[in-house]
């Protein structure tokens, strides 16, 4: 439920981006402008990934501890250490998975999906994000790649 609940943060969050962003390119460059691969690969970073790291680290690096959906359903995250340091971390490491999803993709659209390094970016974001899931089921702390490395996990209030 926790990840739902967050995948419907991220979501109104992502609509209000595209809102804005087709506002504002009708109003400025009357359209769409076109754009290269790399500045489509910087304009992804920098206005979905860099920005949501930010926000949950914030989120999940101060009380409560929790992002939106962990404080609806009782969750928190814990840290070992400084949790400003150790939510950041985190969260680079889990929208990393992201990042990697993006530029397979842009990279796929703009070279063919062939292309070594799509095909290269897209299997590190999927056997990534099925180490995490494996992780998160096998062992009883529950804790993933990305809470080891920060030293981190997610508890009940």
């Amino acid at each position: 439920m926790e990840l739902f609940l967050d995948w419907l943060f991220i979501s109104v969050y992502l609509l209000l981006l595209l809102s804005i962003t087709v506002l504002f390119y009708q109003l400025a460059f009357d359209g769409i402008p076109e754009f290269s691969s790399a500045q489509s690969q910087w304009v992804a970073t920098l206005t979905s990934v860099v920005p949501l790291v930010l926000l949950f680290s914030i989120m999940e690096g101060r009380e409560p501890y929790a992002s939106w959906g962990k404080r609806k359903t009782g969750l928190k995250v814990f840290y070992k250490g400084s949790p400003v340091k150790g939510s950041l971390i985190r969260n680079v490491l889990k929208f990393f998975l992201w990042q990697l999803g993006h530029m397979s993709t842009i990279q796929g659209i703009y070279e063919g999906y062939d292309n070594l390094f799509a095909i290269l970016c897209l299997t590190l974001s999927v056997g990534l994000s099925l180490t995490y899931i494996v992780m998160v089921l096998i062992r009883k702390d529950q804790r993933h790649l990305a809470d080891l490395i920060a030293g981190s996990g997610v508890d009940h209030r």
